[in-house]
């Protein structure tokens, strides 16, 4: 018969996340995953299955807390321009307090382990394409409304956008500065309209 886990999957799942956004898949030790999550060994692997499951937990959980911006951006949005644009500064007080300078664990997770890890890579890349079917819609309905131009068809803008996003996180993990990265946000919506 299967242990019943008698911890708080949740709170496991950030504490680690914590460590591995800190110091990255490669750098985390299982020690410091212990200490960080109040488990032993043993549980770690019985609840996660290894280390690198549990790393992918915690993308999964990552995901989910990051899509909640999304999801309020694209609820307080008057139209789709305005959407792209509360994507990304809903994202900006969260680099503005990132003192330590971790940026955005996804992100991280692609410059350490996108070519590492089959499965991280396809998590990445199907990460990568809702993110981009969201700017692609947007974009397409922008352009039906009249308030994003034509100049490039909606798949083209989505990757333009996608890629200004991801650009826009990294800058962020060395420049605080609000007023540039306001800058970056309006330079970046004013190529679309």
């Amino acid at each position: 018969m299967a242990r019943i886990e008698e911890f708080d999957r949740e709170q496991v799942l950030k504490n680690a996340m914590n460590v591995f956004w800190e110091k990255g898949y490669n750098g985390a030790s299982m020690q410091e995953l212990v200490d960080a999550t109040g488990l032993n060994r043993s549980s770690i692997y019985n609840s996660f299955g290894s280390k690198l499951e549990l790393y992918q937990d915690t993308l999964s959980y990552y995901q989910k807390e990051t899509g909640g911006q999304f999801q309020r951006a694209l609820v307080r949005a008057k139209n789709p321009l305005h959407a792209i644009r509360l994507l990304f500064e809903g994202f900006l007080p969260e680099i503005i307090r990132d003192e330590k300078g971790k940026g955005c664990f996804s992100m991280n997770c692609k410059a350490e382990m996108g070519n590492q890890d089959k499965n991280i890579k396809k998590w990445l890349l199907d990460s990568q394409d809702n993110t981009l079917s969201i700017f692609q819609d947007l974009i397409r309905d922008g352009q039906e409304q009249g308030i994003v131009n034509k100049n490039q068809d909606c798949k083209t803008y989505a990757y333009f956008i996608f890629n200004a996003f991801q650009g826009f996180r990294m800058t962020g993990i060395l420049v605080k500065d609000k007023q540039v990265l306001q800058t970056i946000i309006d330079n970046t919506i004013d190529v679309i309209k």
